[in-house]
């Protein structure tokens, strides 16, 4: 019974410690970015508490997925977005949404998630080690830090975009080697990847027009921040330009597939036709002289079976010297 409470407490401190980790705070210069990912009610209760957030805001921290938005208050942003994200799935690749919240304000950020995204894990490596070092002096608020952790968002989507590029190359290859029929499958996939990843990243683009308009307008960032957030912007749509390109391309090379696997088969068919012609005519003769009767002619003769076979093969050759002639076999 004493191993029993030692194991149970021990899974509790354990338990503890890992909702402790989920929430990450980085500080730089008295800006504050509180990282929570699959936060409980405790740890969003504590943060809009803290910062004063209205409890819808709150709500939006929790996982709950919704389209991507943005909500303005009085001293901060709200922002949702949905982010198109490259994972494996067996042998090929799937597009799966994965949610992030912003709350940006003058000088603090909150980030919210349920899944691990690599490019934020990654900015925030970057972030403590230029706090470390005192450098990123370009950061004088959160509305800087927010414009940072998007354009390496936006840096992943450009990646993923490109290894899909790298995946059609790699089927035009394939298509002129002969493996027409396998890139079917090849390109389907591919087209379902660009379809749901346009469907994911074209949501952005409501959100950045929503937000440079409040931008020009405010003065909660300075005025320089429209600038930042019209970066964005075109960065949005320069993705959404990508995507139309890669669809463009993986539209010629599901045609061109399409065009060499008819070809194939219909030579296929052809060269079965004329094999087909050619056999007609000798199962006519055969059929012919296995008729039942009297005095059949050579059935009867001693070399009427060699006789037989080579008016077949007479034949046969007589039909393939016309279709050549016709040009019908290449």
């Amino acid at each position: 019974m004493g191993n029993y409470a030692i194991l149970r407490l021990l899974s509790q401190m354990m338990i503890a410690y890992i909702l402790y980790v989920m929430t990450t705070t980085h500080t730089h210069r008295g800006l504050v970015w509180i990282d929570l990912q699959s936060p409980n009610d405790k740890e969003i209760g504590d943060v809009v508490k803290r910062y004063g957030l209205n409890p819808l805001v709150g709500e939006e921290l929790k996982d709950s997925p919704s389209s991507a938005k943005v909500n303005f208050y009085k001293d901060y942003i709200l922002v949702v977005m949905t982010l198109p994200v490259r994972v494996h799935a067996g042998e090929s690749y799937e597009i799966v949404d994965r949610e992030v919240d912003f709350v940006i304000g003058k000088n603090f950020l909150i980030t919210s998630r349920t899944e691990t995204i690599e490019q934020l894990e990654y900015f925030a490596k970057i972030f403590d080690a230029n706090a470390a070092l005192d450098k990123d002096s370009a950061i004088e608020h959160a509305g800087h830090l927010f414009y940072y952790i998007v354009q390496r968002i936006y840096n992943g989507m450009f990646q993923d975009l490109e290894n899909i590029r790298d995946a059609l190359r790699l089927a035009e290859s394939h298509i002129f080697n002969g493996d027409e029929k396998k890139m079917v499958e090849v390109l389907s996939f591919l087209s379902r990847e660009l379809i749901d990843f346009k469907q994911t990243a074209h949501s952005h683009h409501d959100v950045w027009s929503e937000l440079t308009t409040f931008t020009e307008k405010s003065d909660l960032f300075g005025n320089e921040f429209y600038s930042y957030v019209h970066t964005i912007k075109d960065e949005s749509s320069h993705i959404n330009e990508t995507i139309v390109n890669a669809r463009e391309l993986l539209a010629d090379l599901r045609e061109t597939n399409d065009a060499l696997l008819n070809t194939k088969q219909n030579e296929i068919i052809k060269v079965l036709t004329l094999i087909s012609f050619i056999f007609y005519p000798l199962t006519f003769i055969a059929s012919v002289f296995t008729i039942p009767g009297i005095n059949v002619p050579l059935t009867q003769s001693r070399y009427g079976w060699w006789i037989i076979d080579g008016i077949m093969l007479l034949v046969a050759i007589g039909i393939a010297v016309y279709f050549n002639r016709k040009g019908w076999v290449k």
